[in-house]
This record gives C-alpha cells, sequence and structure tokens, in this order.
C-alpha cells in the first residue's frame, strides 16, 4: 500500500517580494563552494596585508620609478628576524643616511646570513625625492623573497570559485522576488555519475527533469541533487519561473537553505542558525578595510 503524498505547499505571496537584508545576505554568500571561496579569500587578504605588500618583489616594482643616490651611512641595530631562508638566519637591519639636507632618515633592510654589525658604516641608496625611501646596498628590501607572490594564486583560485555561485545565487535571488510560483510534474531522472561524499557514505547525483505550463505552452525546469527525496516529495514540485521568460527558473525544493513556505503561502523568515555563512565575507571586508584605513595614516 503506497503511502499518502505529502501535503502541497503554495506560495500566494505576490511578486514582487521584498526580501530582508539578512535574507539577501545568507542566499548570496551561501553554499559549499561559495564558503570554501570566501574562506580563500580571507587568507588571501590576511596574507596579502601582512606579507605581499612587502614582498621583494613589491619593493622592485616601487623602486622602479625612484631617483636613487648613494651615500655613506651607518648600520643602528643589527638582529635575526628567527625565520630561516636555505637553513640561514634572516637578519633585519635598522640603518640611517643624512643626505645632506640637514635631516637623518632610518630604513630597513635584510639579509640572509648576517652582513654587518651594530656601528659598521655601510653604503645606502635612497630616493633623492624621498630620502625616506632607502635600503641598504647589496641587502634586500624585504623578509620575504620574491617568491612569496605566488600565494596570491589562493585568494585568485577563491575568487574563481565565487565566480560560478554568485552567478547562481543572483538567479535565486531574483526569481525569489519576481518569479511566479507553480508546480511541475516529473517527466525524467537520470544518473549523472557524480557522487558527493557524506562522511563514509558515497551519494548518486541525479538529474531531474520537470515540466509546467505558461499561457498554455510548456516548459521544462531542471535540477541536480543528491538528495532525491527532496524533489520526490509530493505529487507535483515547486518552481519558480520568470514570466516574461519561462525558461528561467528553478526547482524550489532542489536549491540548499531557501525560505521555507509557510501554512499562510508566504516566505518565512531567514533561520538566525544560518548566519555563520557571513563570517567569512565580514572577516574579507573588515580585514582589507581595516589595513586601508591604517595604511591612509
Amino acid at each position: 500500500m503506497n503511502s499518502p503524498a505529502a501535503p502541497q505547499r503554495t506560495l500566494r505571496q505576490l511578486p514582487p517580494r521584498r526580501l530582508d537584508w539578512y535574507t539577501q545576505a545568507v542566499l548570496m554568500v551561501g553554499g559549499f563552494m561559495s564558503q570554501v571561496g570566501w574562506a580563500l579569500l580571507a587568507l588571501g587578504s590576511v596574507f596579502f596585508w601582512t606579507v605581499a605588500v612587502r614582498s621583494e618583489a613589491v619593493e622592485w616594482f616601487r623602486g622602479s620609478v625612484a631617483n636613487w643616490q648613494d651615500k655613506e651611512g651607518v648600520i643602528l641595530e643589527a638582529d635575526s628576524t628567527g625565520t630561516v631562508e636555505d637553513g640561514q638566519q634572516i637578519w633585519r637591519y635598522l640603518h640611517a643616511v643624512e643626505p645632506g639636507d640637514g635631516y637623518r632618515y632610518k630604513g630597513v633592510s635584510y639579509s640572509v646570513g648576517k652582513k654587518f654589525d651594530a656601528g659598521q658604516l655601510a653604503f645606502i641608496r635612497y630616493d633623492a625625492d624621498n630620502p625616506r625611501n632607502n635600503f641598504a646596498v647589496g641587502l634586500r628590501r624585504s623578509e620575504y623573497r620574491w617568491q612569496v607572490n605566488l600565494l596570491l594564486l589562493l585568494p585568485l583560485l577563491g575568487f574563481l570559485l565565487l565566480l560560478h555561485p554568485l552567478r547562481r545565487n543572483l538567479k535565486v535571488l531574483r526569481l525569489l522576488k519576481i518569479g511566479d510560483f507553480t508546480r511541475g510534474r516529473l517527466i525524467a531522472k537520470n544518473p549523472t555519475g557524480q557522487v558527493v561524499r557524506l562522511g563514509a557514505n558515497m551519494m548518486p547525483v541525479f538529474r531531474f527533469e520537470f515540466r509546467f505550463e505558461h499561457n498554455g505552452i510548456a516548459y521544462q525546469a531542471s535540477c541536480r541533487t543528491h538528495h532525491p527525496a527532496l524533489v520526490e516529495d509530493e505529487d507535483s514540485e515547486s518552481i519558480l519561473y520568470d514570466r516574461y521568460k519561462p525558461s528561467f527558473n528553478l526547482v524550489y525544493d532542489a536549491v540548499p537553505h531557501l525560505p521555507k513556505i509557510t501554512a499562510a503561502g508566504r516566505l518565512a523568515p531567514m533561520p538566525v542558525e544560518r548566519a555563520w555563512v557571513l563570517f567569512a565575507p565580514a572577516f574579507v571586508v573588515g580585514v582589507n578595510l581595516v589595513y586601508l584605513v591604517m595604511g591612509s595614516f
């Protein structure tokens, strides 16, 4: 004997629907791939401001337009940074030079292995237009070698990972706001050959096809999911579509974490516990704002 079908829900809230900022934010950044992208951007932001902006490659580009002059100066301090490169300690030197304008300008340089002691004389190369921009001849200007900039590929990868989820999430948001509600009947269910690992379980991914009508014309809506029960629990499935372009649509139950449809036929508020998906994007924005503000002083 077949079990009774689940009661059908109907979205009676007419478009255009207003969504609060919290719901829109959660939907914009939600999804596994999106969160991975934001996490890589978060790591990349910290790396960029703490390491990359002070790397040897960046200093070389800055120095390529300077009006360099050389003059004898003095090493004020010589201290180990505590980091190692090629089996040798990296040393930090505080030095000073007097270009002849009545001021003494300090600067910092680095070397792999010790080159100077405090009190030694050394030639200092400085920008005649900005003597605060200076370094010891033969030493490098950054604690980090230029190769560290290859790690910038991580935030670049994060940005690329965000592109597809962003496009999908924008589609979801638009249809939630302006989409018409209807129901579609299942016409095809096919395995995709893909699987999703959930712990020790391997879940096959299926592609579902649904048919619905608008103004007497039949259209199709499709989705992929490794939770087939989500789109097989009702006699027909909820479809949101653009009345001016019905091929622009989505199968409601196949999209994770969409607002629930209440008994009154309205979109329920987004649960507070979904706020965790905002952490990584907020961290990315916050870190970059802090460093930008700090750099402006």
